[in-house]
């Protein structure tokens, strides 16, 4: 082989050449070594994305947060920077549960259900420790695609979009990719609602709680959540109403009238206030009512097949019906009986109807009273 620089013939493989000494091979350059607290950047060949950053330590050695993976040097490079540049060593790294608690500590102080919401999360368990700022659209979209129905679907879709969106608003993330994720088509079933010959049977075990609490949900539209949340100040007998409600701006604080031909439905109330154990009328949560009270009264009634393995229902039935089929009931009874339907929305509190409680309370409240006396038994 001939030397690079002189020319001359040398051995074959020379690493120098033997007569002016020059080097033969080319030796790749190396990168500089980062200044101290700048961060680190190695390389693993094993990952698709083989340039890993670290941010740098703090002080006192520690902190030193995974911020991602990279395809080359450069990506690498400008991530770190990024991260040094906007001082956000708590939040760059934040994994979904981290967004999701640090939203939540904020969220739920302004909120009277976050029952729902806290419901939601247990979906995206799969995702949890996910970086935030590496989910995309798809990771979102596999997530709802589970969901059993497209209420459940949109809130689903309603909680990633709010988690990114505080992502968003403290620089976690650059994009609210949750935004896109499309609600899937889901078929419209038939709501199950009590025949006639059900609630019969349910006026005839009246000495049960269990049917009581059905049977005021029945005669007055009580979501499940809203009848468990009631207390003893809620309850006005001498008035003929209680107030309560959640969820919507047209269902909070709404006037709820005793249906007045069916004056056994506010016996329950005082029963209920004059046992009153706690502050609450019914001392037990929402799964507890379903699965210890709701669905085992039914089935001894024989109006739901099922049973209760692992702790969850397993229902023989596709449809059949649930705490939320009273409330579909109570709706069908009253347009049956000739119920005005803005008084209905008033009563029921659906969105169509916004004027706030301490408004109606004292304008409507003979009117909705008056309504609620055509229901019968």
């Amino acid at each position: 082989m001939l030397c690079k620089k002189c020319k001359k013939e040398i051995p074959d493989g020379s690493v120098f050449c033997n007569y002016c000494g020059k080097k033969q091979t080319v030796t790749a350059a190396k990168h500089r070594k980062r200044a101290h607290g700048s961060g680190t950047i190695r390389k693993d060949n094993r990952y698709k994305n083989p340039y890993i950053a670290i941010a740098p330590s703090t002080r006192n050695g520690t902190g030193r947060t995974y911020i991602g993976s990279y395809p080359d040097m450069k990506s690498a490079q400008a991530a770190l920077e990024e991260y040094i540049k906007n001082g956000r060593p708590q939040l760059y790294g934040a994994t979904l549960a981290d967004t999701y608690k640090l939203w939540s500590d904020i969220h739920y102080r302004e909120i009277q259900t976050p029952e729902v919401w806290r419901s939601m999360w247990k979906w995206y368990e799969p995702l949890y420790d996910a970086r935030i700022s590496e989910l995309r659209t798809a990771h979102f979209q596999e997530i709802i695609n589970k969901a059993n129905s497209k209420a459940t679907a949109e809130k689903l879709k309603s909680l990633a979009i709010m988690l990114c969106r505080y992502a968003l608003e403290n620089d976690i993330i650059n994009k609210n990719y949750a935004e896109f994720v499309k609600i899937p088509k889901f078929e419209k079933k038939e709501k199950v609602i009590f025949t006639a010959d059900q609630i019969s049977a349910l006026w005839q075990h009246t000495d049960d709680k269990r049917i009581q609490v059905i049977l005021a949900m029945i005669y007055m539209g009580f979501r499940l959540g809203e009848i468990l949340s009631l207390t003893a100040d809620n309850v006005h007998l001498e008035e003929g109403y209680v107030i309560g409600g959640i969820k919507t701006e047209a269902g909070i604080n709404r006037v709820i009238p005793f249906p007045p031909n069916i004056p056994e439905i506010k016996d329950f109330f005082k029963q209920w206030i004059n046992g009153q154990e706690t502050n609450k009328l019914i001392p037990v949560g929402e799964k507890y009512f379903r699965d210890k009270w709701f669905y085992p009264a039914l089935k001894e009634l024989g109006m739901v097949r099922g049973q209760c393995v692992k702790k969850q229902w397993k229902f023989e039935d596709k449809s059949h019906l649930t705490p939320h089929s009273t409330r579909h009931t109570f709706a069908s009874l009253s347009a049956s009986a000739g119920m005005r339907p803005e008084n209905l929305q008033k009563i029921i509190g659906h969105a169509d109807y916004s004027t706030t409680a301490d408004i109606y309370i004292h304008k409507d409240i003979s009117e909705l009273v008056a309504e609620m006396s055509k229901l019968k038994k």
